[in-house]
């Protein structure tokens, strides 16, 4: 009896991921240490296991890899995630550049920041909250055995607080 294992196409992440580590002629275990990204998570990334990551992740990524983090947004399809960082560091790039630069430039940077700082967010780039309808839940939890029936403590207690809900 043959055994398959389904193949899972690769994401844009694993691919360039891949591909980049290929072009910087570094082992993924060499990339790891050197910059102390996880191996495991980025051999998950690679495998398309993983196909969301935390800020921290991306920016650790995009640092290791030499790459602007909008690039690693871009595939991962989070560039509320991009915008977010900008909002959030509009004000203090600002300061840094008043002290820096001619006050000219730090003007003009300052009100080409604060119009991305105050920029609405596009409906595409808008952040996606996921909250599963009660019977979406149920369905969830109740085939995690896949007989119809959630027999783990975890399951009852999810069940439960469902019930509470509706």
């Amino acid at each position: 009896m043959t055994v398959t294992t389904p193949t899972v196409a690769p994401t844009p992440l694993a691919s360039f991921v891949r591909e980049r580590l290929n072009e910087l002629g570094i082992k993924q275990s060499d990339f790891c240490r050197l910059s102390t990204f996880d191996q495991g998570l980025l051999s998950k990334i690679q495998n398309s296991v993983v196909t969301s990551l935390s800020l921290e992740s991306v920016l650790k990524l995009a640092l290791g890899l030499s790459v602007p983090p909008r690039q690693l947004f871009q595939l991962l399809d989070r560039q509320d995630m991009h915008e977010l960082v900008l909002k959030s560091y509009a004000a203090e790039f600002s300061e840094l550049l008043a002290q820096n630069t001619s006050p000219e430039v730090a003007s003009e940077a300052g009100r080409v920041m604060n119009e991305v700082a105050n920029k609405e967010l596009p409906p595409h780039a808008q952040p996606r909250r996921r909250r599963w309808q009660p019977a979406q839940a149920k369905s969830a939890v109740a085939s995690v055995n896949g007989n119809g029936h959630a027999h783990s403590a975890v399951a009852v207690s999810a069940m439960e607080l469902l019930e509470q809900e509706v």
